[in-house]
């Protein structure tokens, strides 16, 4: 322990006024940071009948995931009761095994906040290894089961149950006025441990298309698969990201959106060899099985069948019998990591040399065993 506390000393970074106590992170926004990540589950009651769900991954003390079992989510929760049934033996297709662990005390000092919100027919870990990365490297990360979005709601409809209204930006919103406040459920572990004065909102698909108008509550935003955001009186950054073969927003309409943005300072990449999925987890949930919608079909749950176009969309599984040429999903959260975590850490930890990384990110992100060299289609900045 004496050695870790030595490694942690040297570590320390002066970043943001109020960040000297962070640890350092790598200066590759892709590699994992110097915190194990912590998890967190809870609630937030926005009022009107509308409790969500939402879990939090943070930066914990070094060491102490020592003896600890990691979390395993498991996608069978985010289905309806008898849609679960029907994928009662399905366990081992069903598992998202997580790098971070339940509970553990948090690192000292007070971290910025990002706030993760899904897309259609997903959940809060959909964008898990993204989720964890940032956690890993000093942010505290928020993300809820969305009500009327969700997996849950939109799978419930077979079963003749009317799903809640979608409000996504709202949502968000009242999440982090409840963590600001301490009115949320189960976190009093983060008290005292998060800065809303440096909060980022990323978002994917239907997600990032809600991130529109929450310039005003976020330094800066990060659309996935979605549409490039207004200006906002508190907006300081906007990275737009995408991947080539999207097929469901479509790549040309969103390069055409991130075009006509007014926001400033703003930023585009995209991904090569990849489609609407890039940035998430569903493509490598139950891939060795066919991936999720095939689990669902296969255990007689039809209504899956109408989810193919979304949920199989530029997945590597379908490669051998499809004859695409998709890339393996770690290729995208490469991509996806080292972007991300760039445009919050110029930002939300004073981080200079992160535009630098941005800037080359064509050339300077490092590729990964089975992944291409060059893992970028486009990029385009206006600052």
């Amino acid at each position: 322990m004496a050695m870790l506390a030595g490694v942690a000393a040297l570590l320390t970074l002066a970043g943001c006024p109020g960040q000297e106590s962070l640890l350092k992170n790598p200066a590759d926004p892709s590699v994992k940071g110097p915190y194990p990540v912590g998890a967190v589950l809870g609630s937030v009651d926005l009022g009107k009948k509308r409790e969500v769900t939402v879990e939090v991954w943070y930066p914990a003390k070094v060491g102490s995931e020592a003896g600890k079992t990691v979390v395993t989510y498991d996608i069978r929760e985010h289905t309806p009761p008898p849609q679960a049934k029907k994928l009662a033996d399905a366990k081992n297709e069903t598992a998202q095994q997580c790098d971070c662990y339940r509970d553990l005390p948090i690192a000292d000092g007070e971290f910025p906040v990002v706030v993760m919100v899904h897309g259609t027919a997903a959940f809060r870990s959909a964008s898990m290894h993204q989720q964890t990365h940032w956690a890993s490297r000093g942010f505290v990360v928020v993300a809820a089961d969305h009500p009327g979005i969700q997996l849950y709601d939109l799978l419930n409809i077979v079963n003749l149950k009317v799903p809640p209204k979608t409000d996504q930006a709202g949502d968000a919103r009242g999440i982090l006025i409840a963590l600001e406040n301490g009115t949320a459920n189960g976190f009093d572990v983060l008290k005292g441990h998060m800065d809303f004065t440096k909060v980022g909102l990323a978002g994917h698909s239907a997600g990032g298309m809600a991130l529109k108008d929450l310039g005003d509550v976020a330094d800066v935003l990060i659309p996935m698969s979605g549409y490039a955001p207004n200006p906002g009186s508190r907006l300081k950054s906007t990275l737009v990201l995408t991947a080539q073969n999207d097929t469901i927003v479509g790549y040309d309409r969103e390069y055409s959106d991130y075009v006509s943005c007014k926001a400033s300072p703003k930023r585009f990449a995209a991904v090569d060899h990849l489609g609407h999925l890039f940035c998430t987890d569903l493509c490598w949930i139950g891939a060795d099985a066919g991936g999720v919608v095939k689990i669902a079909e296969n255990h007689g749950i039809w209504v899956a069948k109408g989810f193919e176009g979304l949920g199989m969309n530029g997945c590597a599984y379908q490669n051998p019998t499809k004859g695409t040429d998709f890339l393996q999903p770690k290729c995208g959260w490469q991509f996806t990591n080292y972007a991300t975590a760039a445009a919050f850490e110029e930002v939300l930890r004073c981080d200079k040399d992160m535009a630098t990384a941005l800037h080359n990110i064509k050339t300077a992100i490092p590729a990964v065993e089975g992944c291409p060299d060059s893992l970028v289609f486009k990029y385009e900045e206006s600052l």
